[in-house]
């Protein structure tokens, strides 16, 4: 009975939402999603309206363990972020992270906007906009 305790087999696979072939994890850290204030703790977290008040009366900000942002590799598509939902049944749901997604984790940076204190210069540089120098002068 080789490989009995092998949790491989129990790893969850997922697929692109472009082309349908199979992604990688990245080994990227999950950002989990936050919520503040009554309505949103409401909202996000499924509560009632007396335990979102009693939570937000707690604390400033709840943070949900079962939702998170995770980067991916497709070979077709390249990089793509998901958000990933764990179920009750423990099933992980994958679909693409919205930007309102983005604003609820912590220590992230939109990858659809430039940072903020970077160059022009490394701007064109890292979108390989340069022109070709020529080194026999």
């Amino acid at each position: 009975m080789p490989n009995k305790r092998s949790r491989h087999t129990k790893t969850q696979k997922f697929n692109c939402p472009y082309c349908k072939e199979r992604m990688w994890r990245m080994g990227s850290p999950k950002y989990y999603l936050f919520y503040q204030g009554k309505m949103e703790m409401q909202k996000g977290l499924n509560l009632t309206s007396k335990k979102a008040s009693f939570l937000a009366n707690q604390r400033s900000t709840c943070v949900d363990n079962n939702i998170w942002i995770e980067e991916f590799f497709c070979e077709n598509d390249g990089q793509i972020w998901m958000r990933l939902y764990r179920g009750e049944d423990k099933n992980i749901i994958a679909c693409l992270a919205k930007a309102e997604d983005w604003k609820r984790t912590t220590k992230t940076i939109d990858p659809e906007r430039y940072h903020p204190s970077a160059s022009e210069f490394t701007l064109k540089m890292s979108r390989n906009t340069s022109r070709s120098f020529n080194l026999s002068q």
